[in-house]
């Protein structure tokens, strides 16, 4: 919810976390969207700043939520190998977004570009679907 970004991201400062952050895409989704802005509270050394990034900031193509959209399991799994196999489109760009985030909050990218430079790389190079492979190989799935 909008509402809760900011709330939560001073909880989890209150819980020590060093850097954070709580997203709400204003379409509705529960993460870093690209069919339309974004709000970010973002907690760094217990300060809190809430502002929005879309995925044009970034150099990316709005989605639409059907392009988006999984459905079974077999259809998501595919989804999923296509992405990490280096398929470019809207999923592929909505995975890198929330993955450069990631990077930037857990401080290994110095800012969201940076994230995203890494995100792609590490899918371009077939990393991440190694890791994949690493993960279906160690759960037996």
């Amino acid at each position: 919810k909008k509402s809760l970004t900011e709330p939560l991201a001073k909880v989890l400062g209150n819980l020590k976390s060093i850097h954070s952050l709580v997203v709400h895409g204003l379409d509705g989704l529960d993460e870093v969207t690209t069919t339309a802005p974004t709000q970010v509270s973002e907690l760094i050394n217990g300060t809190v700043k809430t502002y929005q990034i879309k995925p044009e900031d970034f150099g990316m193509s709005r989605a639409s939520l059907s392009e988006l959209t999984g459905g079974e399991v077999e259809r998501n799994v595919k989804i999923a190998k296509d992405v990490l196999s280096g398929k470019k489109g809207p999923q592929r760009d909505i995975v890198l977004l929330n993955a450069a985030c990631a990077l930037y909050a857990g401080d290994v990218a110095k800012d969201i570009n940076k994230g995203l430079e890494l995100a792609a790389r590490s899918i371009d190079s077939g990393k991440a679907l190694e890791k994949l492979e690493i993960l279906k190989k160690y759960t037996n799935s």
